[in-house]
């Protein structure tokens, strides 16, 4: 009789919340690389969400990184609690970083638990570091985070091949359209699919169609279903504002968020 009061949508949500929070966590630091073949489909959010749900459901230290001079995580969070430093200051004073304490000045954080290392908003002060010493900077922040997710720019220039190759994981980040889903299809042909989760972002039932080709093409690559985030304003404001909050989201826009995170929960060593 209870379960005739509580809506489907109820009960997935309640699945969701369970399935996270009983993750059993990671057995090591894992490396998420977030990208796209194609810019302003929202990897940088995708990146954000992700993070989020991992910090605040599973508990984990996670940390989610600008890997181009260019990367837009900062501008997700206030101007006035954004920690003021990059990766590089964070790597040219990493001889001076041996605890979480001396770590702190470099990062930002969020209610949820999770840190940003950002890129600066100043063009003039921005520094394009080599997959070298990107290797540095995961090194060095796996000693004190158990998920570190990189914010690629692209997926063909020799930072985002490092990364792709060496990471744990992928996320793969699309919009529905057709140019930008068949770009990143062509990338995904050049991933692990078992490692691979494909977002599409910015769906709206309008584009149902779309999202349903999206599905078949990945379905005859064996491919896992991709997780649909919605274009929905009011989370949309609230990234750009800096005061996202996903409680305060509408429950579908929740639901899609938790399971993008349950997706990435699953795949973590």
């Amino acid at each position: 009789m209870c379960s005739l009061l509580v809506s489907r949508a109820e009960r997935e949500e309640a699945d969701l919340e369970g399935r996270l929070r009983d993750h059993p966590g990671v057995t090591r630091p894992n490396l998420v690389a977030v990208a796209s073949p194609k810019g302003g489909v929202g990897k940088s959010t995708s990146g954000f969400l992700i993070g989020n749900v991992l910090a605040s459901h599973l508990k984990l230290r996670a940390i989610a990184v600008d890997a181009s001079s260019g990367g837009t995580l900062g501008r997700l969070v206030p101007d006035s609690a954004r920690a003021a430093a990059s990766p590089s200051d964070l790597l040219d004073h990493a001889d001076r970083v041996g605890t979480a304490a001396e770590l702190r000045r470099f990062v930002t954080r969020l209610p949820s638990g999770l840190h940003l290392l950002a890129a600066p908003h100043d063009a003039a002060r921005a520094t394009n570091l080599g997959p070298d010493r990107y290797g540095e900077l995961v090194a060095l922040l796996s000693c004190f985070y158990e998920t570190v997710l990189l914010d690629l720019s692209g997926v063909t220039n020799p930072l985002a091949r490092f990364a792709l190759d060496r990471a744990d994981q992928v996320v793969l980040v699309t919009t529905p359209d057709q140019l930008t889903a068949t770009l990143a299809i062509h990338a995904l042909d050049q991933l692990d699919h078992e490692r691979t989760t494909v977002v599409v972002n910015r769906s709206h039932p309008r584009l149902a169609p779309e999202l349903r080709a999206i599905e078949e093409c990945l379905a005859r690559r064996d491919a896992c279903r991709p997780v649909a985030v919605p274009d929905h304003r009011r989370l949309a404001t609230m990234l750009h504002t800096g005061t996202y909050s996903l409680e305060a989201l509408d429950r579908n826009t929740r639901l899609a968020v938790k399971r993008l995170g349950l997706a990435v929960a699953e795949r973590l060593v």
